[in-house]
C-alpha cells in the first residue's frame, strides 16, 4: 500500500516525478542511489530534496516530453501560500493601526479641547464620545495580537477532511 502524502508537498510532486521519470533515472540525474531518491518523497524521514537535485529533476521530466516543472511549480505554491499567510497577518495589523491611530488622535484632540477654559458640557460629552471611539478601535487590534502570540488549537476533528 502506498504512504498518503499530504497534497501540494515536495514529497508528493517528488512521488509523482518518480513516477514518469522512474526511481532509477532520478538516481541518475542526481547521481544519487535510488534507496535516498525514495527517501526523499517519503515525509517521516529525515532526508530532503536538495534544490539543485529538484531543478535536474524538472529538466529530466522536460526532457522526457512532460510539461511545466513541477517542483519548481510546488515551491512557488508552498512559498506563495506561506507569504501570504505571514504577510496577511502584517497587512491587517497594519490598517487596525491606522484605525487606532486616527480614533487615538481624535480623542486626544476632543481632551485638549475639553481642557480648555471655557469648555462646555458639550465638549466633554464629545471628549467622553471620542474616548470610547477609540477604546472600541483597540479590541480588534488586541485580539489580533492575541490571536497571533497565541493561535487557537485546531484538532484534527475539527479539520475539515
Amino acid at each position: 500500500m502506498t504512504k498518503l502524502r499530504d497534497p501540494i508537498t515536495v514529497e508528493n510532486t517528488l512521488l509523482i516525478v518518480m513516477g514518469t521519470i522512474t526511481v532509477e533515472r532520478a538516481a541518475e540525474v542526481t547521481e544519487r542511489s535510488p534507496g535516498y531518491i525514495r527517501a526523499l518523497s517519503n515525509p517521516d524521514t529525515r532526508e530532503r530534496l536538495a534544490f539543485e537535485d529538484a531543478i535536474k529533476l524538472d529538466l529530466e521530466w522536460r526532457a522526457q516530453g512532460q510539461e511545466g516543472y513541477p517542483l519548481l511549480e510546488t515551491y512557488e505554491r508552498i512559498l506563495q501560500s506561506q507569504a501570504e499567510t505571514r504577510f496577511a497577518s502584517a497587512a491587517a495589523i497594519g490598517r487596525l493601526a491606522c484605525i487606532v491611530a486616527k480614533e487615538a488622535g481624535e480623542a486626544t484632540a476632543a481632551l485638549v479641547e475639553a481642557s480648555m477654559p471655557g469648555a462646555t458640557r458639550a465638549t466633554w460629552k464629545a471628549a467622553l464620545r471620542e474616548l470610547e471611539e477609540a477604546d472600541q478601535a483597540n479590541g480588534p487590534a488586541m485580539a489580533l495580537l492575541r490571536e497571533l502570540i497565541d493561535p487557537p488549537h485546531v484538532s484534527a476533528l475539527d479539520q475539515p477532511p
